[in-house]
């Protein structure tokens, strides 16, 4: 019962932590600026940029860019690396792994519920559940540099003006808390995999037992077979052989009884030899 309900649990935080991060991984709405407020910024995803007459720094033909576009779009050729600049795009590289382990991690716990997969997958059910947790963890790790970093490099005013006019939105949030969900449901997960490991370790100890019975049966078995082969086995009777009924025994057994009980016959005397001088007479 409570390994069931670990297994749905997982499987919820598992399923919420890959939804929340894929909207936050398509979403444009990372950092955004106020409303109310006149800003050349107006928000910025992993890729995707919505900018209001945004000028790079130091630029000699002062262009403005204006308008939403993909963040790798030939627009922005000369001005990539003011907006993508390296923490940027670990940050896209880091939220890519982050969403394929959460995919990951969703399909492994989904196939449990097929019993065909299941059969291939989950041999060692506590083996599995402990792997599905990891990647779940490790995800949740990536998700906490990733939320660290952003929140810190936003504030950069070098990156987008203004930042005291801007702030973390509800891509963001996503982010973190597709963290919350993936940590909640490894951490249940991996006790789920040590509950199976743990039944399997004393279906193996009480294994040998179990074993050792099977075998006594068997050869308790087999030797009342052995004895039951001997019983129904015919009979074959010689010249010396146990006698057939109890009252009499067979005529070959009871002449050799006569023969042997029979007194030896007398030895007869040898006649003595004639002395000197006496007669026969």
């Amino acid at each position: 019962m409570a390994t069931k309900a670990l297994y749905r649990i997982g499987m919820v935080c598992a399923i919420c932590a890959f939804v929340l991060m894929f909207i936050s991984y398509a979403s444009p709405f990372w950092y955004k600026s106020w409303t109310r407020v006149h800003s050349p910024f107006a928000n910025i995803g992993l890729w995707h940029v919505c900018l209001s007459g945004w000028m790079m720094p130091r630029d000699p033909v002062m262009k403005s860019y204006v308008g939403c576009w993909w963040i790798h779009s030939t627009e922005f050729e000369l001005i990539a690396d003011e907006i993508m600049p390296a923490w940027f795009r670990v940050i896209q590289m880091l939220c890519t792994f982050t969403v394929g382990l959460d995919f990951l991690g969703m399909i492994l716990i989904l196939v449990y519920l097929l019993e065909s997969p299941r059969k291939r997958l989950y041999k060692d059910t506590g083996r599995m559940f402990i792997i599905n947790s990891i990647l779940l963890l490790v995800s949740a790790f990536l998700v906490f540099l990733i939320a660290l970093v952003f929140a810190e490099m936003s504030n950069d005013g070098s990156w987008m003006p203004r930042p005291w006019m801007n702030y973390l939105s509800w891509s963001y949030g996503f982010c973190v808390l597709s963290g919350f969900f993936s940590a909640f449901g490894g951490m249940v997960l991996f006790i789920l995999g040590l509950l199976y490991k743990d039944k399997d370790r004393q279906a193996e100890a009480d294994l040998p037992d179990s074993a050792a019975e099977l075998r006594r049966q068997a050869e308790v078995s087999a030797r009342a077979k052995e004895k039951e082969e001997e019983a129904m086995a015919p009979r074959r009777f010689g010249p010396s052989t146990v006698p057939t009924t109890r009252f009499a025994p067979p005529q070959p057994m009871a002449q050799e009884m006569v023969h042997r009980h029979r007194p030896p016959p007398p030895i007869a005397a040898k006649p003595e030899a004639p002395r000197v001088g006496e007669s026969f007479v």
